[in-house]
């Protein structure tokens, strides 16, 4: 019974955590703040994730008993639903970052964008062109 007691205390102390603000970064590092192209590619994106993190919560089998199971039960389906919804979020270019770390992260990704940029600009110089076949006419 104290383990119970202990469980739970524990269990209501977590929820009053409050967790930090959490905010989408696109992973080229442009800000979709002044771009209203990039804002609403953005909200179709999100619309589009937010649909399949649902339907990840409402797959699978419910536990409907009560207690402490179903509460760890019904936390671990949300946690896998987050984590469609992210990774989802993931292929169509945004990372899930901290709002106050979200500038930081924009610049970085920015970087590592040009650097990309810079790289397959090499890699495509680097490759030789094809020779053309040149063309003999046949004598008559």
């Amino acid at each position: 019974m104290r383990f119970s007691a202990l469980v739970l205390f524990c269990i209501a102390l977590g929820g009053c955590a409050a967790a930090p603000k959490m905010g989408w970064v696109r992973v080229d590092g442009q800000s979709s703040r002044d771009n209203p192209v990039l804002q609403t590619q953005f909200e179709v994106d999100r619309t589009a994730c937010l649909g399949e993190r649902n339907k990840a919560a409402l797959s699978g089998v419910t536990v409907a008993s009560g207690g402490l199971a179903a509460t760890m039960a019904a936390q671990d389906r949300s946690n896998a639903a987050d984590t469609v919804g992210q990774g989802c979020m993931a292929e169509k270019g945004y990372l899930l970052v901290r709002e106050d770390e979200a500038d930081a992260k924009r610049a970085e990704l920015a970087r590592v964008a040009e650097l990309k940029k810079q790289q397959e600009a090499a890699v495509a110089a680097s490759v030789p062109k094809p020779k053309k076949a040149s063309s003999t006419k046949p004598n008559s």
